[in-house]
């Protein structure tokens, strides 16, 4: 797939330092979008315009982002505002070293993506969603050594991430899957001991087609935070 530059730019009316403060609470959220590889952040302070250069892995996702961003620039109030869309010429582009090789991943850009996709849920809030409906999946994605340690949410089942690849995959003969991810809208909650791994979880099932996924906001050490009983031996 070949990658693909956004390009945006607008006036804007406020000073530079409100512009930047207001931009800096967004910042980790760009971090986060699930295709971007990168953001510049541009600014022209004497003829107050700024914007942005996007590199996306691919056309798809940028002019999804394109869309999305032109009414939320207008609802900002920006002024002559201009999104433009660019497929770079890597062959020149690679002689003046420009930085449009995709950049690796690491294990917090995709928690940070999967929280960004997948919806979360506090433990307050995932506690009364277990009462209400005791036929919530809960899904500790550690080690079962891990969880032995430490304790997991009560009735929680385990399934390692690097199983559930498998369990929860409809594709594989029936001997390898778990019968209890057989319902794909079954409301599930995924999580580990601080959150990443789960957000891991919680987007994998998503791209397999679960349908009522949410990550547990903090994992299980959120959960003992709030003051909730833990389990010390998750169900298998």
């Amino acid at each position: 797939m070949a990658s693909s530059i956004v390009q945006i730019n607008f006036n804007f009316a406020s000073t530079r330092s409100e512009y930047e403060a207001a931009c800096a609470a967004s910042a980790p959220q760009f971090a986060a979008m699930p295709g971007l590889n990168w953001k510049i952040w541009l600014m022209n302070e004497a003829d107050r315009e700024a914007g942005g250069l996007y590199l996306f892995d691919d056309a798809e996702a940028a002019q999804g982002f394109a869309q999305q961003v032109a009414g939320m620039l207008a609802e900002f109030g920006f002024a002559n505002v201009s999104i433009k869309l660019f497929e770079p010429i890597e062959t020149l582009t690679a002689i003046t070293r420009g930085p449009i090789t995709p950049r690796a991943t690491s294990f917090g850009r995709m928690a940070a993506a999967a929280t960004a996709q997948v919806p979360t849920i506090t433990p307050a809030a995932a506690y009364d969603q277990i009462e209400r409906d005791p036929s919530t999946l809960v899904i500790d994605v550690r080690d079962a050594a891990d969880i032995a340690q430490t304790g997991t949410i009560p009735g929680a089942i385990n399934l390692s991430y690097g199983a559930l690849t498998y369990l929860a995959d409809n594709e594989v003969p029936d001997s390898w899957r778990d019968p209890r991810l057989a319902d794909r809208s079954r409301a599930i909650i995924t999580t580990c001991i601080l959150g990443p791994l789960g957000a891991l979880g919680g987007k994998l099932l998503t791209d397999m087609g679960f349908s009522d996924v949410k990550i547990l906001e903090g994992g299980v050490q959120g959960w003992l935070d709030a003051g909730l009983p833990v389990a010390k031996n998750g169900s298998a």
